[in-house]
C-alpha cells in the first residue's frame, strides 16, 4: 500500500531525498476514506472511487503536508464523482480541516448533512496555510448555520493561501449565516469560478470583526480576489437583505467579472460592527440584475455601525434591480465616504428611484456613469434624501455627474441576463478617458479592458464592427456596415466563405467546403446531395437545392443495444418545476463496442440522448464535446452539474467485449426541455455520436406511461 524509499549509508538511515508519494485508494486499500487519511503522510494522494460509495462518513484532515513533500491530497479518482454523504453520521462538518496546511479536496459531491446548528460542507478553522478546495459539489446542508463552505481564521496566525475555485453551491440553509464565507483572520486568498444558488441567506461573504470568530478584530478577512463566480437566488429567510456577494468589514479585496443576479441585494460591500471600516475594496466588472431590493450597495447601514471607505466602483454593469420596489433602486449608498463610483451603467426598472441615499452618504464621487430608466414622467435620482425628477435636476442638485450620461446602453437581451452591449450603444468608449486599466484587468468575458480609443462604460469591452477602428479579431473595418465594396458587413474582405451574400453568390455559410448545401463556389449543391443537418437524432440529411439541408427524424438502423432484455432503462420525468425535470437513460452488458466507436468527445465527438414515439424526434439532450469529458480506462466521463446546454450533468459511454459496454446519461433542470408525456409505443431511445456510433434500446411495455412520467425497462 505505502511505497517509502530509506537508504543507509556509512550507518545513518536518511530518506533518499524524500519519501516517495503514495497513492491510497478507497476502496481498494481502505474500506474508509478516513482510514486512508489518518495513514496519510505529506505528498500522499487519498485517491477515492465512486465504486465503493456512496460514502457514509463525515471526515477530518489528522495531518498536515509540507512545502517540501507536497500537500496531502483528498481526491476524486480519475472520471469518478465520488459521494459523501452525511445522512444518519453524526457531527457538525462533512470535511473538516482545523489548523492544517498544504492540503487539498478535490471532486466530491458532498450531501445531506441534515439537522445541523452551524455546520458545513466543508469547514476551515484555526490557521495554516496552502489550503485548496476544489470542483466539489455541496448540497443539501440542511437546518440552521447550514454552510456549504466555511473558514474561520480564529487564531493568532492567520489562515492564508486558500484557493477555493470551481465549486457549486446549491440547496443549502445558510441562514442566519453564509453559504460561502471567509470570516476573520484570512489573507492572500483567491474565491474563483463558483456556483452558489438557491440559499436561503448571503451567498459570498468576507467578514472582520466578530469577535466570537477571533477576537481581535483588527484581523479581518483581507488581500484577495472574488472572481469569475456566479450567484443566483441568495434570499434571506423570511425576506431580508442577503447579498449575493458581501464584504463586512473585509480589506483589501477585489470582487471582478462574477454575475449575481435574483438576490436580494447584488453585491453589498458593507460594515456592520462599529468601529471597523471597510476599505481597500475594488469592485469592477461585473453583471448585476434583477435583485430584489437593490443592485450595487456600500456603506455602513446605520449611523451606531460601521463605515465603508476609500474603495471604488468602476465597469459594472447593473439592470432591473429592486424588483421588490422598495425603492433603493441600483445603486444603494448608505454610510460610507470617500469612495469612487466611476465608468458604470445602471439601468433601472423604471418603477421607482435608479439610485438612494441619505444623510450617510458623505464625499462620495460619482461620474462617467451611463444612468437609464424607462420611466414615466422622469427619473427619479435620491442624493442625500433629496428627490430630483430627470439627469439634469440630479446633475444640478447633487454637484454630481458632470460627465455622465443619460440614455440607453442598448443592451443586447437583459431581460434573459445578458447585459452585454449591443452596436451603436452610447456607453462604448463613452468611459473616463483617463482610465487606466488595472493590472491584468479584463471585461466581463476575459477580454482586454480597453478597446478603441477610450474605455467603454460598463462591465462589456465591446468589438464593433462599421466604427473604423479595427479591433482584435476584425480583418478589415471601413466605417460602414455595407456588404460589396471590398469590407463586408462582418469586418472581412468581400469574397466567397466569408458567410456574407454579396452579388454574384446564390449562397455564402462562411467556408468553402461542400456537403452543406453551399459549394466551394457559393452556389447551392444539387438537390439529394449529401450533407449534415447538425442534428444527431436524423438519418439520410440531403441537400433540398435551395441551400437547406434536412433528415429523416426516426431512429437509426442499425443501431447496438443490449445483449440481454431488460439491461436498458429510460426515465423521462417531468417535475412541478423545471429545475424538477429528469431525464436517465441507461444501458449496461451492451452489444461489443471498440474504442474506436466512441470518438474522441474530449475533442471533436458530440452526443445526443435521441427520443422516439410515433410522432418522430421527442427529446434530443445533447453532451457537446470539450473538456466537461474526462478519460477513463475504455470510455469516458461526462460532468457539468450547471447542464449546459440541455441539462446533462453526468454521463459514462465505456466500450468492451459484448456483454462489457455500459453507456449511461442523466439530464436534470431547467435546461433539459421536457418533452410532453404521455409517448406513444413503442417508444426507442438511442445515444447517438456524430462519429457514427448508435447505441439504444425500444420501450413498449413501461410501467409508468402519462403526463408526468415515462419509466420503462427495454424489450
Amino acid at each position: 500500500m505505502r511505497n517509502r524509499i530509506f537508504s543507509a549509508i556509512a550507518g545513518i538511515s536518511w530518506w533518499a531525498g524524500m519519501a516517495s508519494a503514495a497513492l491510497l485508494n478507497v476502496p481498494l486499500d481502505y474500506a474508509t476514506i478516513q482510514g486512508a487519511l489518518n495513514a496519510a503522510q505529506p505528498g500522499d494522494t487519498v485517491q477515492v472511487c465512486e465504486s465503493g460509495g456512496p460514502y457514509a462518513e463525515k471526515v477530518a484532515f489528522p495531518s498536515s503536508g509540507n512545502a517540501g513533500a507536497g500537500f496531502i491530497s483528498l481526491e476524486a479518482c480519475p472520471g469518478d464523482r465520488p459521494v459523501l454523504d452525511g445522512t444518519a453520521v453524526s457531527g457538525a462538518n462533512m470535511v473538516l480541516i482545523s489548523s492544517r496546511s498544504y492540503v487539498r479536496i478535490r471532486g466530491f459531491e458532498i450531501r445531506n448533512n441534515l439537522g445541523v446548528n452551524d455546520g458545513s460542507g466543508i469547514r476551515v478553522i484555526g490557521s495554516g496555510s496552502h489550503i485548496e478546495i476544489v470542483d466539489n459539489e455541496i448540497h443539501e446542508i440542511r437546518g440552521q448555520h447550514a454552510m456549504g463552505i466555511t473558514v474561520y481564521g480564529t487564531e493568532p496566525t492567520a489562515i492564508s493561501e486558500i484557493l477555493i475555485d470551481g465549486n457549486l453551491i446549491y440547496d443549502c440553509d445558510p441562514f442566519q449565516s453564509e453559504a460561502l464565507v471567509l470570516n476573520a483572520n484570512v489573507t492572500d486568498f483567491t474565491v474563483t469560478n463558483n456556483v452558489v444558488r438557491d440559499v436561503n441567506n448571503i451567498g459570498i461573504d468576507f467578514i472582520g470583526g466578530e469577535t466570537d470568530i477571533n477576537p481581535d478584530p483588527a484581523l479581518v478577512a483581507r488581500n484577495g480576489v472574488c472572481r469569475d463566480n456566479v450567484v443566483l437566488r441568495a434570499n434571506q429567510q423570511g425576506g431580508g437583505y442577503a447579498g449575493g456577494i458581501y464584504v463586512d468589514g473585509g480589506r483589501d479585496i477585489l470582487i471582478e467579472r462574477n454575475i449575481v443576479g435574483e438576490s436580494d441585494l447584488g453585491i453589498e460591500i458593507g460594515a456592520e460592527n462599529a468601529g471597523i471600516n471597510t476599505t481597500g475594496i475594488v469592485v469592477r466588472d461585473n453583471f448585476v440584475y434583477a435583485n430584489l431590493r437593490a443592485g450595487i450597495v456600500f456603506g455602513g447601514f446605520s449611523a451606531g455601525v460601521g463605515r465603508v471607505r476609500d474603495s471604488v466602483f468602476l465597469n459594472n454593469t447593473t439592470f432591473g434591480n429592486d424588483t421588490a420596489l422598495e425603492g433603493f433602486g441600483e445603486l444603494w449608498i448608505q454610510y460610507a465616504s470617500d469612495n469612487v463610483v466611476r465608468n458604470n451603467v445602471f439601468f433601472g426598472t423604471g418603477l421607482g428611484p435608479v439610485t438612494y441615499s441619505e444623510s450617510g452618504n458623505s464625499n462620495n464621487a460619482l461620474d462617467y456613469n451611463l444612468w437609464y430608466s424607462p420611466a414615466a414622467g422622469g427619473t427619479e435620482f435620491v442624493w442625500q434624501g433629496d428627490s430630483y425628477s430627470g439627469f439634469a435636476t440630479y446633475q444640478a442638485g447633487s454637484a454630481q455627474e458632470g460627465s455622465g450620461l443619460f440614455a440607453d446602453p442598448l443592451l443586447v437581451d437583459p431581460g434573459a441576463g445578458d447585459l452585454h452591449l449591443a452596436a451603436g450603444s452610447p456607453a462604448i468608449n463613452a468611459g473616463d478617458p483617463a482610465f487606466v486599466a488595472g493590472v491584468g484587468e479584463l471585461d466581463i468575458d476575459g477580454t482586454a479592458r480597453i478597446n478603441g480609443g477610450r474605455v467603454d462604460v460598463g462591465a462589456d469591452e465591446t468589438t464593433v464592427c462599421g466604427d473604423g477602428d479595427l479591433d482584435p479579431g476584425e480583418v478589415c473595418d471601413d466605417g460602414d456596415l455595407e456588404s460589396g465594396d471590398g469590407c463586408d458587413e462582418n469586418c472581412t474582405p468581400t469574397a466567397c466563405g466569408n458567410g456574407v451574400v454579396t452579388a454574384g453568390e446564390a449562397c455564402d455559410d462562411g467556408n468553402l467546403s461542400a456537403g452543406d448545401c453551399c459549394s466551394a463556389a457559393c452556389g447551392f449543391e444539387l438537390a439529394g446531395s449529401v450533407c449534415d443537418d447538425g442534428n444527431l437524432c436524423s438519418n439520410m440529411d440531403a441537400c433540398d437545392g435551395a441551400g437547406t439541408c434536412s433528415g429523416d427524424d426516426a431512429p437509426l438502423v442499425p443501431c447496438k443495444g443490449s445483449i440481454q432484455s431488460g439491461k436498458a432503462k429510460l426515465l423521462l420525468k417531468d417535475g412541478a418545476q423545471p429545475r424538477s425535470d429528469l431525464a436517465v437513460f441507461r444501458l449496461v452488458r451492451g452489444e461489443a463496442t471498440d474504442l474506436g466507436e466512441l470518438g474522441d468527445p474530449m475533442v471533436a465527438t458530440e452526443y445526443a440522448l435521441c427520443v422516439y414515439d410515433g410522432s418522430g424526434v421527442v427529446a434530443a439532450i445533447r453532451a457537446t464535446a470539450g473538456s466537461k469529458w474526462q478519460e477513463i480506462g475504455s470510455g469516458y466521463r461526462y460532468r457539468d452539474p450547471e447542464g449546459i446546454p440541455d441539462g446533462v450533468q453526468v454521463a459514462k459511454i465505456k466500450a468492451g467485449l459484448a456483454g462489457k459496454t455500459v453507456l449511461k446519461l442523466k439530464a436534470k433542470g431547467e435546461n433539459l426541455g421536457m418533452p410532453t408525456l404521455g409517448l406513444a409505443l413503442p417508444t426507442v431511445a438511442q445515444l447517438r455520436n456524430n462519429a457514427g456510433g448508435c447505441w439504444g434500446a425500444s420501450f413498449s411495455a413501461p410501467t409508468t406511461n402519462d403526463d408526468a412520467a415515462f419509466k420503462a425497462k427495454s424489450d
